[in-house]
């Protein structure tokens, strides 16, 4: 299997979670579009995190230390929110401190 192929599948598992938020709430859209989905802030995000589940799958190839699949590019692409999720919550926080 190639690198654009698998860089595709995490792609599409980065589209995953949003298929499954907008099934979650399916039967309230008979009662209008939410507000949020009308944000270009919202499908910004969005699509970075998409495209973040191809660049994880890129960066797991280019490790070699693990050989991909089609279904593991697909995973790695899903969780790619959770996964920069965990990355960001190891930053310490800076409480700022005072002045003396």
């Amino acid at each position: 299997m190639n690198l654009e192929t698998e860089v595709w599948m995490g792609v599409a598992g980065g589209c995953a979670p949003e298929v499954l938020h907008w099934f979650r709430i399916r039967k309230d859209l008979h009662k209008g579009v939410p507000h949020w989905a009308k944000s270009w802030l919202y499908w910004m995000v969005t699509i970075v995190m998409v495209v973040f589940g191809g660049l994880l799958v890129f960066m797991y190839d280019s490790a070699g230390d693990v050989d991909l699949n089609l279904i593991l590019a697909f995973n790695i692409g899903a969780s790619a929110p959770l996964i920069i999720e965990s990355l960001t919550g190891q930053v310490p926080r800076f409480d700022g401190g005072s002045v003396n």
